[in-house]
């Protein structure tokens, strides 16, 4: 190539060839510099401190702090040198390369020949991302796609004067980076932790940190336990698709043969799916078989807010899950799905499918539901004002043990609310329901029919007292008083068998619902008046404070609630709750259902705790006995997790779960995490104290380390 015209003319054709290298022969990866830069519309600038050109030599050569700008590109060094002859192009002494993706090169020397798209450095020094760099003896660019480095150094971890050396670093004899398939090639390689080399591989290779997801081996994790022994899992992620992804996880165990466990994920434009399990022949229970277990959901919308989905939970032992510390669930549900939910009303139709892992559950006692279902549609009332509203629900459930049963409910409610000019806020309501019931005895008997007619009108009364003080501080008093009128009977246990309100929830925040119980199939029968005491302070600090106290009473008793629930007497137990709150501090709530002679039949108490760098959190629950739903027992246990953050570097966590009531311990254990810009480290000890005929109570202990941009978590 040769030069004609003005040093002028030269400069330009010098610079020209600095914005080709930028643009042609440096890697690209993330995170564009910040730099000042002149007017962005000048195709090409360079700034010196001298430029010359030497007409014997024809070369052209600028020095003092050369800095070369094209758009997002930037070459700087401590001379440039443009020989006319040769036709190459010299950068000598503080070489500096950044390319608009950000990645920033550091050479002692560059030497590019004259197509400017194959070149030499000397000293390299590549930065890939924030944390991530290369050093190499020399670099060479190969046909616009191949960087190659010789004696390389590759580590993410900084290094500070109190350690020298990186805590984790890969030393190998070449580094090929490929740009188009964004993959880094490692030849003769030496793993280096805290500088003592740990482990040797002739090859081995991982995506450059530009790659969001690729396919390759995450990072393994070891666990012990008293159950199955030893154990070490080998997850490899395996990229399908730009949409879809596989994790193989074969678990390796000393005392077991090993399992294999899988996770698929799948994202459609309007929808998802995941699909995790396991399987694996064990003979944990003294039958060597196939065993495994299935933990899948998935949505999609078909428009028009319906959606269609499912959830499947299945084991193929009550044991499997908590021998091989999957999971601590005892039951598992399952159910397929479509539905619809809209201001103005909804639609929800199910199948449902429960699996009990419990000991004392026989499996031929538990339900399948097959459909169960519920919808509702609201309407502006023309005549009366207010809303009308028309909803239906049922249920068929079957059993291999015991009887199956179906219900059919439908109805129609009408509600307006209204507030009078002194601040009194008025709802009335009624509804009318019919239900329709049919058993199949399981002898063989003939199916039944009963049918019920439930209605229901009230009135609810509202009136709350504001009180705004000057520092900002406001309280609210606020009375609530239901009044309900409804028929005794109806609830002939001898001619309908409950299935969704066994069980009652009555605790302040239901104190006042036209309906205390948690299904349709019992009805809450006779006239009633519903009580509710608020008090809420906010604090313009950030305290806030609130608590109620309410009851329920009855002109006479009813026999459709348990004794245990706190709604079979004329006068219900009274519930009460304060929470109290400074963001980000402190929370507390605690909650209590008691009788008129002080016994508490109910007490729950959350709190959590954040005081830097402590946070504690503690949950106290105890439920007296209610024979009737199948609690036999009073329980009482307390809950606690204390995280603790040593450093920036360190953190602690410990947990902590006791049956009171038995006195002894449920769950124990903790773990300790070390993370900083190039590793995760973590170790963890539990112990179980719990136990069934297949799985001795143990402890467990593991350990994981994750070395970031060599494979993380999915």
């Amino acid at each position: 190539m040769a030069f004609s015209g003005s040093p002028a003319v030269r400069t330009t054709v010098l610079v020209l060839g600095l914005v080709l290298l930028l643009l042609e022969t440096w890697p690209g990866a993330a995170l564009a510099q910040s730099i000042d830069r002149p007017d962005p519309d000048t195709p090409v600038t360079l700034i010196a401190d001298e430029v010359i050109y030497d007409p014997a030599t024809e070369t052209v050569t600028a020095t003092g702090s050369v800095e070369v700008f094209y758009g997002d590109r930037t070459l700087t060094a401590n001379e440039i040198i443009y020989n006319d002859k040769t036709g190459r192009i010299a950068a000598v002494g503080n070489i500096v390369l950044r390319d608009p993706n950000g990645t920033t090169v550091f050479a002692d020397t560059a030497d590019l020949d004259a197509d400017l798209k194959d070149g030499l450095v000397t000293g390299a020094r590549s930065v890939l991302n924030e944390t991530t760099r290369l050093a190499a003896v020399e670099a060479q660019r190969v046909n616009e796609r191949y960087n190659t480095l010789s004696k390389v150094v590759y580590s993410p971890c900084e290094v500070c004067p109190e350690l020298e050396v990186p805590l984790w670093r890969i030393r190998a004899r070449r580094v090929i980076h490929d740009e188009v398939e964004k993959v880094i090639h490692y030849e003769n390689a030496t793993f280096d932790v805290f500088g003592v080399p740990i482990a040797w591989l002739p090859y081995f290779a991982h995506p450059d940190p530009t790659v969001e997801r690729s396919s390759g081996f995450l990072s393994p994790s070891f666990e012990v336990d008293g159950n199955f022994g030893e154990g070490i899992r080998v997850p490899y992620f395996l990229v399908i698709d730009d949409h879809s992804d596989l994790t193989i996880t074969p678990f390796i165990l000393t005392q077991e043969p090993p399992i294999l466990e899988l996770d698929y994920r799948r994202l459609f434009e309007r929808g998802r799916v995941r699909v995790e399990g396991s399987i694996g022949y064990s003979d944990f229970d003294g039958e060597n078989g196939l065993r495994g277990h299935v933990d899948a959901a998935g949505i999609y919308d078909l428009g028009e807010d319906i959606d269609i989905g499912f959830n499947i939970n299945f084991a193929s032992d009550d044991d499997y899950l908590n021998f091989f510390d999957l999971s601590n669930r005892d039951r598992l549900n399952s159910d397929i799905f479509i539905r619809r939910y809209r201001r103005n009303g909804f639609f929800d139709v199910s199948g449902l499918y429960f699996q009990s892992l419990r000991d004392n559950e026989p499996a031929g006692d538990i339900p399948l539901g097959v459909p169960v279902f519920d919808a509702r549609q609201e309407f502006a009332d023309p005549y009366l004002g207010g809303e009308f509203g028309a909803f239906t629900s049922g249920q068929i459930l079957l059993r291999n043990n015991g009887d199956d049963t179906a219900r059919l409910s439908v109805g129609v409610d009408w509600e307006r609310s209204d507030t009078l000019p002194v601040g009194l806020a008025v709802t009335s309501f009624a509804e009318v329901r019919a239900d329709v019931f049919s058993a199949l005895e399981s002898d063989g008997g003939e199916d039944e029919l009963r049918v019920r007619l439930a209605p229901t009108a009230g009135v609810e009364a509202r009136y709350p007292l504001i009180w705004n003080q000057q520092s900002g501080t406001s309280h609210v008093i606020e009375p609530v008083v239901q009044a309900i009128m409804a028929p005794f009977g109806g609830n002939d246990a001898d001619e309908i068998i409950f299935e969704d309100s066994l069980v009652q929830e009555f605790d302040e925040t239901n104190v006042i619902d036209r309906n205390h119980f948690s299904g349709l199939d019992n009805f809450e029968e006779g006239p009633r008046i519903n009580l509710l005491l608020r008090y809420d302070l906010l604090d313009t600090d950030g305290f806030t404070f609130d608590a109620s106290v309410g009851r329920v009473y009855r002109f006479r008793d009813v026999d459709a609630f348990s004794e245990g629930s706190g709604l079979a007497e004329t006068e219900s137990d009274f519930v009460a709750a304060w929470n109290a709150s400074y963001d980000p501090y402190f929370t507390f709530s605690h909650r209590m259902r008691f009788a008129d002679d002080g016994s508490v039949t109910r007490n729950e108490a959350i709190g959590r705790l954040q005081l830097d760098p402590v946070t504690l959190n503690a949950n106290y629950i105890f439920i007296a006995a209610d024979p009737l739903i199948g609690a036999p027992d009073d329980r009482e246990e307390v809950t606690s997790v204390l995280r603790l953050k040593l450093n920036e570097n360190w953190r602690f966590s410990a947990n902590v779960r006791r049956d009171l009531e038995l006195s002894e311990f449920v769950r124990v254990g903790g773990s300790i995490i070390y993370s900083n810009e190039c590793c995760e480290i973590e170790g963890f000890i539990q112990s179980r104290f719990t136990e069934t005929d297949n799985v001795a109570a143990s402890t467990s202990g593991g350990v994981q380390v994750r070395l970031l941009t060599l494979g993380g978590s999915s």
